[in-house]
């Protein structure tokens, strides 16, 4: 699967407040770890008690296998296009000998201050809580 179709793959909620996307290559495959910026217990009380309850707790990070053979930077600029995440921000960190694999760390909605907060102000939202000005 591409970077695009792993996007695809996650649920509304997760597609909605995913803030973060890490690509790690292991091994022979890439592995894309998405970072949803969604805080637990949600106050809505229409929904189900899993996400009302409980804990003060992040929403669990979503993984994914992405493709080896498509270089990730062009994957990348693919998602961009898409604009399913807004605009994005990349960076990419080398493998230093001896040490982790290279990284890729993408930041979603991240054309502008503006961009960044009106997405900001929308999950809040989204957990029934009510943005600090």
């Amino acid at each position: 699967m591409t970077l695009l179709d792993a996007v695809r793959s996650l649920g509304i909620i997760e597609l909605a407040a995913t803030s973060w996307i890490t690509i790690r290559s292991v091994q022979s495959e890439h592995i894309a770890v998405f970072t949803v910026a969604l805080l637990l217990p949600l106050l809505d009380a229409k929904l189900s008690e899993e996400l009302r309850g409980g804990s003060l707790r992040f929403w669990p990070d979503q993984k994914r296998l992405v493709e080896d053979g498509i270089p990730v930077q062009d994957q990348i600029l693919e998602l961009q296009e898409s604009h399913l995440f807004g605009n994005l921000d990349s960076i990419h960190l080398m493998a230093i000998e001896g040490e982790s694999a290279a990284l890729w760390i993408v930041e979603t909605h991240a054309g502008s201050h503006e961009e960044r907060s009106t997405w900001m102000r929308s999950v809040i939202g989204m957990e029934g809580r009510t943005p600090i000005s």
